[in-house]
């Protein structure tokens, strides 16, 4: 049993970044089957209960964003057909947490909300009008046709997939919480750009290979940061501002020099 007794890590703030996922194919998140069986779709699509129009889970990101950094840091093994992380705690733990049993690198640094609806910066009902333009219904999806092929017997099993359409766009926002002297501001926020940059080039939610869940990331230029001291004054900015900027765009070395400075005072 492990008895060691460690000193729980002290918060220096926190840094959220604000931004939009724009597909640029159909996008598949898969959804509640059993709310669909009447419809005759085999896949739907995430909703949000209330207002019934498509999300993306913050899990779905988060998940993505988890798996393609491990992949490009060497840090999967396969095991009796299962994909598994290896290696000792490093900044991926650091980030996306560890088993609950462990919990070797402390707190979870990275929050991923819910992607909700937007279009063009305004409102979720902006959003629902562009989707009513372009299906009709205002549920901002379309239904594909695919057939699941017997390669011996030629037999073709069709099934219907629900794709969020091509133009959509969801809000989204993350959040890095920075805990410890020694922690190092600059190679979390890099890395968590490197994990967005790597869905970008890669694709969301599910049936990627075959062309759905391509996207495209726009980020607001300057983050908000709040530092202990902000949150115990009352002084914390919560909302990031600046313009939209591609990933490509954005002046890692500012942003970190910023969390940096903000986050030391």
């Amino acid at each position: 049993m492990d008895t060691e007794t460690r000193k729980a890590p002290s918060f220096k703030g926190q840094i959220t970044l604000a931004g939009i996922i724009e597909c640029v194919s159909g996008l598949h998140v898969g959804g509640n089957r059993e709310a669909m069986t009447l419809s005759g779709i085999d896949l739907p699509v995430a909703r949000d209960p209330a207002t019934r129009l498509p999300i993306i889970p913050g899990s779905t990101l988060k998940g993505r964003m988890r798996a393609l950094l491990e992949m490009l840091r060497g840090k999967v093994r396969f095991e009796r057909g299962q994909v598994k992380s290896e290696g000792a705690p490093d900044a991926i733990e650091l980030l996306f947490g560890s088993p609950s049993q462990s919990r070797r690198g402390g707190p979870t640094r990275l929050i991923v909300r819910d992607a909700l609806p937007v279009a063009d910066d305004s409102s979720r009902e902006s959003m629902a009008s562009f989707w009513s333009a372009v299906d009709g219904d205002g549920l901002g999806t379309e239904v594909k046709a695919e057939a699941a092929l017997n390669r011996v017997t030629a037999a073709a099993q069709p099934r219907w997939i629900e794709r969020v359409v091509a133009g959509s766009r969801f809000s989204f926002e993350i959040t890095l919480s920075v805990f410890d002297e020694r922690e190092d501001e600059a190679a979390l926020i890099k890395d968590v750009l490197i994990a967005l940059a790597l869905v970008e080039d890669s694709y969301l939610g599910g049936h990627g290979s075959r062309g759905y869940g391509k996207v495209r990331f726009l980020v607001r230029e300057q983050p908000a940061i709040a530092s202990a001291k902000d949150y115990e004054s009352g002084r914390r900015r919560t909302q990031p501002t600046g313009d939209w900027k591609r990933l490509s765009d954005i002046d890692v070395d500012a942003w970190a020099q910023s969390a940096r400075q903000a986050l030391s005072s």
